[in-house]
This record gives C-alpha cells, structure tokens and sequence, in this order.
C-alpha cells in the first residue's frame, strides 16, 4: 500500500485555508486506471512538461496552456 501524506502548511496563508491530507492509494483502482489507459477509454491531457529547474517558470506561464503541466523530477 502506498500512503501520501501531506503535513501542516509551514505558512498559513493570510486570507486563505489551508487544509492537510491524507492519501491512501488503492491497488485496485490504480489498476483499473492504467487498463483505461491502455485500452485508449482514458486519455491524457499534457500540457507540457518541464523539469524541475523549471517548475516555477512553468506553473507561472507568459501564455494560456491548454492541459496539465507535468514535472519531470528524473532525466
């Protein structure tokens, strides 16, 4: 079981909310998504992608992107 956890925000934002969470991957799910996928019934919308060097710039675009941005952590 993979389990994602997200701690307390280190600042609060002044007129915000800041919530903290917990995920708990399902094998099961992530197993019915990945046939989807390979099966052509679920499709990807990339954007772009950009490493993580440029992960600032890129979720801080100059022009309107259509799709997710995707960051690469590895070459």
């Amino acid at each position: 079981m993979l389990v994602g956890v997200a701690g307390p925000a280190e600042a609060r934002p002044i007129d915000g909310l800041a919530v903290d969470f917990v995920v708990v991957s399902d094998r099961a799910q992530l197993g019915e998504i990945a046939r989807r996928v390979c099966d052509g019934r679920l499709r990807t919308n990339i954007g772009q992608v950009a490493t993580l060097d440029d992960a600032v710039a890129a979720f801080n675009p100059t022009e309107r992107i259509n799709g997710k941005t995707i960051i690469r952590v590895r070459p």
